[in-house]
């Protein structure tokens, strides 16, 4: 929108000035109008005086429908009361012009003749016989006015006023028009008879009115309404953005609008002074500029069209156009004159708004013509609507009907206000709040069903009832041709009138439920079942143990049950880490977004609300109020779990946008309360779940590691090989394995990873990939391990390191050769000597030197075995293994076992150490990993 570079505020005083003139000027017009002395009756100029003293026949003559005031017609009499307009086409205008015109005749021939009767306000012709015209059927009567509508009720028809009645005299004055007549009423005196001196069926009579007070015509006065409407839109629209060019158009057009429907009707006076003299003034200018400002608008609103404003010429060629008319019509002083000056005007604006329409219709946007579709309909409605309505009151169109063009004219300021509030035009937020729509919705349905009611009951009475003769006897109930008393008539009418009006009140008692019951589902303004509302909420907490599934559970039911736009809620985990959050009435993002604005901050601020259990947003400070305020939450329910904070519930207002009454914030506190406990349960699931969680992955992580050990016992020729490796944890860092080179050939590795756990572990399968991929190498030990050093050094962490020994077995030459990277030593028993040596060749631990240190420390050196001999591999998780009472199960009894038990089998030597680990261990906890390969030969 272009903004004029001007202060606004000069131009809200500007405006406002103009606003309140026009709107005083048309308020205090409507006063001096209502207090004016009223009758309650309508009247118009007489079209003859020439009054028809005598009925005689005639019959119908030819209709005339194109002309306004001519109607078909069966009557077949000219009535005493018409007035003669015509004989054979000639105006009778005086008596003697009709009795030159009747000798003209011949005596049997047939005459066309024209009258006027009052009574139906109608222009009837006839054709007649002369010899059927009766002598002196005609007078001349002074000038009169028609009656032609009397208020039921009012004061005329109270004095027993008629439609049809003729006054030709009014408190003694005569009169020349309708308008001389309406000003003697004008200054007569309220609360005074006044005397109307009338012609009715040929009779002079006096009827003697006493005026009303205030005659307030309903017609009038909702073309007024529908006046101010426009006036009230005017206001709002430049008072609000008085800076802006296309809310001073649309305001003005919409001001002058609204000044020309309130002064429309209501320019009685009856006197001409200062304020009618400006009044008719400004009517008189603003008719002249209404259509060019409104034409001029439609360019600027709801989108400026560049092409078209950028035009300077077309406003100073419209205003200029209009301005040039008025000047003529003031020179020329003529009515005529004036009202073709401005209908020139009006076309003139209208053809040049078209013109510049059509040759720019491609420049014309889509969102133009989106935002200006509800105004386009609205204005085809309005005229389709008006069009009809004059037809349907084209022969009886007075001060009495006008009133139903207020209706279709009320709706083009309220499609302006919608398109408004529909785009956020004009940087305006126009929007009635919903509970508010409700009361007017609401008072309106009342209204229409009182008024129907009313209008029923007054027509009850007046029904034509026609009863069957009814007779009760003694014995029953009889039906009879004979016609009952009209006595008992009127009782029977009685009680069907009172059955009717009870009736009547039953269904209007039932509609009206019906339709209040629909606008509360339509406006959500159904009262809350908090019994009800509770108990699905508890159900929530108490079947919901998931945190996200509690959270959203919570949200969703307090939105339903509670007729909420908005709810959120955040769950905190040791009062600051927001550890869920669920909203129900948000986009996600917008959500997440509104989360990540308030998280650091609302913390905060709720400790400084530690003995409150609720507050509204309005006592947030800084941005974080804006935050709250912009996305709709009015009030922070603190959730609080013995004094630590776990959590808020976070409302928005209501789909109905009425206030939160105490027992909605007393439900909404309980709730919170409530919900703690569930909130604590959460937690405490979550936990629980983690664990299981960490406990299934790490009962598959061990079938994962045990599933990497060797799985089967190797065969070989001359040799009998076991092994079994059992982690502290449900996974560990010991292995073992066999790896298979030529036939007869094995080298058996055991190792141990620094620690323990899922970190040992880890490392365990690392170090077992390297030594399998170097295996492939035909490497002898001690090179397997210089090579896995290499890689290791580069990978392990610092404070990590590997210990391994591993024992290459020919059983071809009966040697074995023996390398050890920091591991425990070989327990060997040599069956030559009957004793169990312990072997260590020297080497560092994997991972603690470089390759170059590594390989000067390590040595390997070579066996000779033969039948008997047995080789033990172990871990420090048996020499290690501790009692009770701390002691370990150290070497001694792993040598003594072995010297006892080297006769049996290699998996039978496995059995007798694990079960004596599990003696000497008992129920003590078993802090590391056992690992033990037995290789015994045959």
């Amino acid at each position: 929108m272009a903004k004029l570079p001007k202060n606004p505020e000069i131009w809200r005083a500007i405006f406002g000035t103009i606003v309140f003139a026009f709107i005083a000027i048309s308020i205090l017009n409507y006063a001096r109008y209502v207090s004016l002395p009223t009758d309650e009756n309508w009247f118009s100029t007489s079209p003859s005086n020439i009054y028809i003293t005598k009925s005689f026949s005639a019959k119908p003559g030819t209709d005339v429908p194109d002309k306004k005031g001519f109607a078909k017609h069966t009557s077949d009499s000219i009535l005493v009361g018409d007035l003669l307009m015509q004989i054979n086409l000639r105006l009778m205008a005086d008596t003697a012009i009709i009795r030159q015109e009747l000798q003209a005749i011949a005596p049997d021939s047939n005459m066309s003749m024209l009258v006027y009767r009052p009574s139906m306000r109608s222009f009837l012709p006839f054709t007649v016989a002369k010899s059927a015209i009766p002598d002196s059927f005609f007078q001349k009567i002074p000038i009169t006015v028609n009656i032609f509508d009397v208020i039921e009720g009012g004061a005329s028809d109270r004095a027993g006023m008629e439609v049809g009645d003729l006054a030709y005299r009014i408190n003694g004055s005569t009169f020349t028009n309708q308008n001389q007549a309406d000003a003697i009423l004008r200054n007569a005196q309220v609360g005074k008879a006044i005397a109307y001196d009338i012609i009715r069926d040929g009779k002079y009579m006096t009827l003697r009115v006493e005026l009303a007070k205030v005659g307030i015509n309903l017609s009038i006065l909702l073309m007024s309404l529908c006046g101010w409407l426009y006036m009230g839109t005017a206001a709002l629209i430049l008072l609000k953005r008085p800076q802006l060019r296309a809310a001073q158009l649309l305001g003005m057009a919409l001001l002058i609008a609204g000044f020309v429907i309130t002064l429309n009707l209501t320019r009685k006076a009856p006197s001409q002074d200062f304020f009618t003299i400006v009044r008719d003034i400004l009517a008189f200018v603003a008719l002249f500029f209404l259509v060019p400002t409104a034409i001029i608008s439609h360019y600027y609103f709801p989108v400026e069209r560049q092409e078209i404003t950028s035009k300077k010429w077309v406003p100073v060629l419209l205003f200029s156009a209009a301005s040039l008319a008025i000047l003529v019509s003031m020179v020329t002083q003529n009515q005529l004159v004036g009202n073709l000056a401005l209908l020139a005007v009006m076309i003139f604006s209208l053809v040049v708004g078209a013109v510049l329409s059509f040759t720019h219709r491609k420049q014309c946007s889509a969102e133009y013509k989106l935002m200006k579709r509800p105004l386009r309909w609205t204005m085809w409605l309005v005229l389709a609507a008006m069009a009809a309505i004059s037809y349907a009151f084209w022969n009886n169109l007075n001060d009495n009907t006008i009133g139903v063009f207020a209706l279709p004219l009320a709706l083009i300021p309220l499609s302006y206000l919608y398109t408004i509030s529909q785009y956020r035009l004009l940087d305006l937020n126009i929007r009635v709040r919903r509970n508010i729509q409700y009361t007017i919705v609401s008072a309106l349905w009342g209204m229409i069903l009182v008024t129907g009611v009313i209008f029923i009951v007054l027509k009850l009475p007046s029904l034509d009832i026609t009863l069957p003769n009814i007779y009760v006897t003694g014995t029953g109930i009889e039906l009879a041709d004979t016609p009952m008393s009209a006595d008992k008539q009127l009782f029977l009418e009685k009680i069907i009138l009172m059955a009717a009006a009870i009736a009547l009140c039953l269904v209007t008692l039932k509609i009206a439920k019906a339709g209040q019951n629909f606008l509360n589902r339509k406006f959500d303004q159904g009262a809350s079942d908090y019994r009800k509302a509770a108990t699905a909420l508890a159900e929530v907490m108490g079947t919901n143990l998931s945190m996200i599934d509690l959270a959203k559970g919570i949200v969703q039911k307090l939105a339903l049950t509670m007729h909420l736009k908005r709810v959120g809620v955040l769950f905190f985990r040791n009062q600051k880490l927001c550890c869920c959050q669920e909203a129900y009435g948000f986009e996600d993002n917008k959500w997440f977004d509104f989360c990540l604005k308030i998280n650091p901050q609302l913390v905060d601020q709720i400790q400084k609300f530690r003995s409150e259990s609720r507050f509204s947003a309005d006592y947030l400070t800084g941005d974080l109020k804006d935050v709250f305020v912009k996305n709709g939450f009015r009030n922070v329910f603190i959730i609080r779990s013995k004094e630590k904070l776990v959590g808020v519930l976070l409302i928005g207002e209501k789909r109905s946008e009425s206030p939160f009454h105490q027992d909605d914030l007393e439900f909404l506190t309980s709730i919170a309360k409530q919900s703690s406990v569930a909130i604590e349960n959460a937690f405490l699931y979550e936990e629980l779940a983690e664990q299981e969680r960490l406990k299934h992955e790490l009962q598959i992580a061990r079938q994962i590691q045990l599933a990497s050990l060797p799985q089967s016992t190797p065969i070989m020729d001359g040799l009998e090989i076991d092994g079994i490796s059992v982690p502290a944890l449900e996974v560990g860092g010991d292995y073992f394995d066999y790896l298979n080179g030529q036939p007869n050939e094995i080298t058996v590795i055991v190792g141990d990873v620094s620690g323990k756990g899922t970190s040992a572990a880890l490392y365990m399968s690392k170090v077992q990939g390297i030594l399998r991929s170097l295996h492939g190498f035909n490497l002898s030990p001690r090179d397997l391990f210089i090579h896995a050093n290499n890689l290791l050094c580069k990978d392990l962490e610092k404070k990590s390191f590997v210990t391994a020994i591993g024992g290459f077995f020919n059983s071809k030459s009966h040697s074995m050769s023996l390398a050890r990277a920091g591991h425990l030593p070989l327990y060997y028993y040599d069956a030559r000597s009957d004793k169990v040596k312990m072997v260590t060749p020297k080497g560092l631990g994997l991972g603690l030197k470089n390759s170059k240190v590594f390989s000067s420390q390590i040595e390997e050196l070579k066996i000779e075995f033969r039948s008997g001999d047995v080789f033990l591999f172990i871990t420090d998780g048996i020499t290690e293994a501790q009692n009770e009472t701390g002691e370990e199960f150290g070497e001694e009894r792993v040598t003594l076992i072995l010297k006892n038990n080297h006769l049996l089998r290699s998996d039978e030597i496995r059995n007798v150490y694990f079960d004596a680990l599990k003696r000497f261990t008992s129920d003590s906890y078993q802090h590391d990993d056992q690992t033990l390969v037995v290789v015994k030969v045959k």
